[in-house]
């Protein structure tokens, strides 16, 4: 059985995804109100489901196959030992806490994304969101072997 080609599905997420920050800059990085903010250089932390429901809008496609493409091309972290893509934590902002059910996505992929299709000159800077430092355990345990959000995420 041949290898499933993604990078037609992942042109289409980064292009819609690109349109949708044109459209409203707020999508992406301002806590209380995007989809996605920036937690530390590496990765994004995406509000769930809304995030692969909003993708699959803007990139005319359906949950399940933004959350393949972005799980097989390595843009989304996924827990192997729980194979899931989805990390309940609590997370802070200007002095509140938030309890949400996240996934981690490599800012990479965000940051290309902007830069080829919303002609941003430069990646979006970290923003003022952080990991409550209770969860970094288990921030740590579901990346598994991957590198975790370094200390910068935590509060």
């Amino acid at each position: 059985m041949p290898l499933k080609d993604y990078q037609d599905a992942l042109t289409r997420l980064q292009k819609g995804l690109a349109q949708a920050y044109k459209d409203s800059p707020q999508v992406l990085n301002v806590p209380g109100q995007s989809v996605a903010c920036k937690v530390d250089p590496d990765y994004y932390l995406a509000l769930e489901p809304v995030f692969l429901v909003l993708m699959a809008r803007w990139a005319v496609s359906f949950p399940e196959a933004v959350l393949e493409t972005l799980s097989h091309t390595g843009n989304a972290i996924v827990c192997k030992p729980l194979s899931t893509h989805i990390i309940p934590l609590s997370v802070t902002w200007g002095g509140q806490d938030f309890e949400v059910q996240a996934m981690f996505l490599q800012a990479d992929f965000v940051d290309r994304a902007l830069k080829l299709y919303a002609g941003a000159a430069a990646p979006l800077p970290v923003a003022d969101l952080r990991i409550r430092t209770a969860d970094r355990g288990a921030v740590e345990a579901f990346f598994g072997d991957s590198t975790p959000p370094k200390s910068l995420a935590y509060l």
